[in-house]
Order: structure tokens, then sequence, then C-alpha cells
């Protein structure tokens, strides 16, 4: 099926609205009150000149949407529209010119060539051509504002979210009851392994009352409270979790919003069950192509999903299908499951 090239989401509103206006306009010139006095002029010429207009309005649409996908930038704005105005007048002198020369060629309702008609005509085409062009730029920039406001507002929500969920993760009770509990057996076993393990705990929690208030954060941070968040669930679930990372420098400077590997974390000891003979392996590993991967082995826990799980997951797709417009890649086979994060340049973060 052949789609339409199309500039903005009102084309088809502006079309409809400027076609009346140009077909009265150049008909009139065209034929004077002819146009208005002999009805088979009014409606064939009418219909002719509707059908070469849409048929032009489809090539300038084309060439409108392809500079827009050559020149994308905001500071090539003027260029483009140069460029496309230049290109749009050319184009539409053609066609007048060529409806000119069938009319008069082809005796068409007794029309003959009058140049000062012709030339009235050519100026009319260049007036519509850069009115049109300036609704269109209003109309796609006004688009623009309200995707962004709509991204905007849909983001916001989605890091109440990210907040909501890392601290209900961290601070319900029953978490801080296996943490205390933890602690406790710590103190009466080990002194200094009890003071490591609280030292982490507060890591932790100063980590999650400062990611509050970032929108990014570099890799190197995230996985310094990675490690912490680990060694809380180490101590308690044992060699039954074990984790593994080998980032380099080059990632470790790129972004990615906080707590986003806590979720992921969370999600993969949540939905899996472990034991010291069969245990929860996490890999973490920057890949040279600016991603990075998450790799757990499955061993999964019947009737062990939870909505807070999915919604984890969820919320992390989210945010960095807003951030980036790009997707987060999950793979799964019955023994792994695999998610690819595109890592965000600090430089771009800036423009």
């Amino acid at each position: 099926m052949i789609s339409l090239p199309q500039y903005t989401r009102k084309d088809l509103l502006i079309f409809s609205g400027m076609l009346p206006v140009m077909l009265l306009v150049l008909n009139s010139v065209m034929f004077d009150v002819r146009y208005f006095t002999e009805w088979k002029v009014f409606v064939w010429s009418s219909l002719i000149m509707a059908v070469v207009i849409s048929i032009l309005w489809t090539g300038l649409t084309w060439i409108a949407v392809t500079l827009r996908d050559r020149f994308p930038l905001h500071e090539q704005l003027m260029k483009r529209l140069s460029i496309a105005i230049f290109l749009f007048i050319v184009s539409t002198a053609l066609c007048i010119t060529l409806i000119f020369w069938g009319y008069d060629h082809f005796h068409l309702f007794g029309y003959r060539m009058n140049e000062a008609r012709y030339e009235w005509t050519i100026l009319a085409g260049m007036v519509f051509n850069i009115t049109i062009t300036f609704i269109h730029e209003g109309a796609d920039g006004f688009d623009k504002w309200q995707t962004t406001l709509k991204e905007t507002s849909q983001l916001k929500m989605e890091y109440m979210q990210s907040r909501l969920l890392g601290l209900k993760s961290q601070v319900n009770p029953h978490f801080l009851f296996n943490c205390f509990n933890t602690l406790s057996s710590l103190i009466h076993e080990n002194k200094e392994q009890a003071e490591a393990f609280l030292d982490e705990m507060s890591k932790v929690y100063r980590y999650l009352l400062r990611s509050t208030d970032e929108q990014f954060v570099s890799l190197a941070t995230e996985m310094q409270f990675t490690q912490s968040y680990y060694k809380l669930l180490k101590a308690r679930y044992g060699d039954a979790l074990q984790m593994e990372t080998n980032i380099t420098p080059s990632a470790a400077a790129q972004m990615l919003p906080p707590l986003t590997l806590q979720m992921l974390l969370e999600s993969s000891y949540q939905l899996n069950a472990m034991s010291k003979e069969q245990p929860l392996t996490i890999h973490i590993n920057s890949l040279p192509n600016g991603w990075l991967e998450i790799r757990n082995n499955l061993q999964p826990k019947l009737g062990e999903i939870t909505e807070e799980t999915d919604a984890g997951i969820d919320n992390v797709i989210n945010k960095f299908r807003l951030l980036c417009h790009r997707e987060i890649v999950i793979t799964s086979t019955e023994q792994e499951r695999v998610i690819l994060l595109p890592l965000i340049n600090e430089d771009s973060l800036k423009r």
C-alpha cells in the first residue's frame, strides 16, 4: 500500500482550507469573469485544477519531508526553508506553465494564452508557496511543542513512579526487618562484618535520598550504589546470589536514570529461585557499542511474579523510551534473560 508523504498531522486540514482559495484565485486570474458566469468553465476548470493542485501538493510535501530529514537541526531551519521555498516556486511555476500551455494548445473552454494573466498566476503561486510553507512550519512547531509537553508530563510521572518503587522496595517493613535481622545476627557473630553491613546500608539510603532530585547519574555512580545494594542482599542470601561486573572506564562515564540497575537487580532475585547449589548469577557488562548488558540465569519461582516487579521493568522501559527515544532490548531463553540498556552520552544532555 502506497503511503502519501505527511509533513504534519494537520496536512489534510491545511489542504482542505487552502484548496478552495487556490481554486478561486488561480481560475479567476486565468478566466476572469468567465469563471463565474459560465458553469462549464467553473465546474470543469475547478475539477482539473483541483487534480493538478493535489498532485503538486503531494510532490511539494515529499520535498518538504525530504529536506526536513536532511536538515533536522533547529539551526538549519533557515537553510531548509530557503531551499524548500526555492524548489516550491520552481515546481509551481513549471506546473502553472504546463497548465497554461495545455489550455492554450487544446483550446480548452476556448482559452487563449494571455501573458499578463500568466505572470499574475505565477505571482499568485509564489504567494501561496510562501504562505503555505510558513503555515506548515507553524503547525509542525505546534505538533513538536505538544509532543514535548506530553513527553515531559509522562516523564515526570515515570520519575515519580520510579522514586516510589525504589523507596518502597527498600523502606517497606519486610525489607527493613530482613536488614535489621541480618544486622542483629552479625552483631553477635562478627562485629566487623556488622559495621561493614551498616556502612553499606547507610550508603544505600543516602543514594536513595540524593537520587530523588537527579534525572541522570553516571554509570560509575549507579554501579557504586548497586554494589552496596548487592552487599545487603549478599549478607542475606550468601552464596545463593552472585554478581559479576565488567565496566570499562569509557562506559562508566556514560549516563542513565538513577535506580535503573536496582530495579533490574530486584526483578531478577524476586522472580528466580536461588540456593547455594543453584545460585542466581547476575552479570553486568558494558558493550563496545555503547550499551549495557544485564544478564542472569533463569530458575523461575512458581507463582511469585508480582505487579510491583512488572511495574519496575515497565518503568525502566518507559524512561528510556522518553529520554533517548530508544527501546531497551529484553530477550529470554529457557536458560537466561538478557537486558540491553542504551547508555546516554553526557554531551548530548547539554544540547
